[in-house]
């Protein structure tokens, strides 16, 4: 577990782990908090036996909502590869973040702001901000500078999106096995990213219908399967330049490119820049 404490009291927390039995963690919330959890491991499911219930995210699913001052207990599953990225933003120091978020319906904090509390899941500009969170290019002098300004870039994008899906949910005709199906999708793809597997092979490990896999997929991610595909090879190229000493060619064909100058075109128009003049700043910077 890391974590890193920025201003207005707000930290971000790193959780990996893999415990060989079930494990049972106490803590204390010291001040009311606006929590903001992203599954980025397998799915979790863990009891909270102060409260008699169980708390799950799925793989690619988010959680918004309030923890008050109170002692906290948790059991947590043994044998599960655990990785949750949280943010705790005190609620009385983050009104700027907050902003004036209004919608007719929601709950509202105790600090005026109305939140749609509740389980999303992540689109693919939500996943590129907490990659970049987790993978700060920059040396200790700018982390603080730049992982502040990914936060506010993370709480506009990521309240934009989840009220966006409140709304979509609402008028949804999908089931929760269709949605459960949707998401397994998903994280067949994160895992299997260089492949090429084609709609009918992925509806086939899912057990969903091709129609309903593309309009769930659209639904909950707000993109299609192929656009996703393409989102993750140049997430996954990028940080391949980021972290290691590769070239483009190869960068483009770990994350399943057979041509270099399609994945070129692909990157400079997701990031602007072709990729080998990115590779070169990157080395310059070093």
């Amino acid at each position: 577990m890391t974590g890193i404490s920025l201003s207005r009291g707000i930290r971000i927390i790193d959780y990996g782990m893999n415990f060989s039995e079930p494990i049972e963690i106490h803590g204390i919330s010291r001040e009311p908090h606006l929590d903001l959890l992203f599954c980025l491991g397998e799915h979790m499911n863990w009891g909270l036996p102060e409260s008699g219930k169980d708390f799950e995210l799925l793989t690619g699913e988010s959680y918004i909502g309030v923890s008050s001052e109170t002692k906290k207990q948790s059991i947590f599953p043994a044998k599960r590869d655990i990785h949750i990225l949280e943010i705790k933003m005190p609620l009385d120091r983050i009104q700027d973040i907050l902003g004036d978020v209004q919608r007719e319906g929601e709950e509202e904090f105790s600090t005026g702001q109305i939140i749609p509390y509740g389980r999303y899941g992540m689109t693919p500009s939500v996943q590129v901000i907490l990659q970049q969170l987790l993978n700060c290019p920059y040396p200790a002098s700018l982390r603080q500078l730049y992982m502040e300004g990914k936060l506010l870039e993370l709480a506009a994008v990521y309240l934009h999106e989840v009220l966006h899906q409140r709304s979509e949910q609402n008028r949804s005709s999908l089931s929760a096995e269709d949605i459960q199906c949707v998401y397994e999708a998903k994280k067949i793809l994160d895992n299997r990213t260089a492949e090429a597997l084609s709609l009918m092979e992925l509806s086939k490990l899912v057990g969903i219908n091709e129609y309903k896999l593309k309009k769930g997929f659209r639904e909950l991610f707000k993109t299609s399967v192929h656009h996703y595909v393409i989102h993750r090879r140049l997430e996954s190229a990028k940080l391949l330049l980021d972290k290691n000493e590769i070239t483009v060619s190869e960068a483009a064909y770990r994350v399943g490119y057979g041509n270099v100058s399609h994945f070129a075109a692909a990157f400079r128009k997701k990031y602007g820049i072709n990729p080998g003049k990115y590779l070169r700043a990157i080395r310059s910077c070093e």
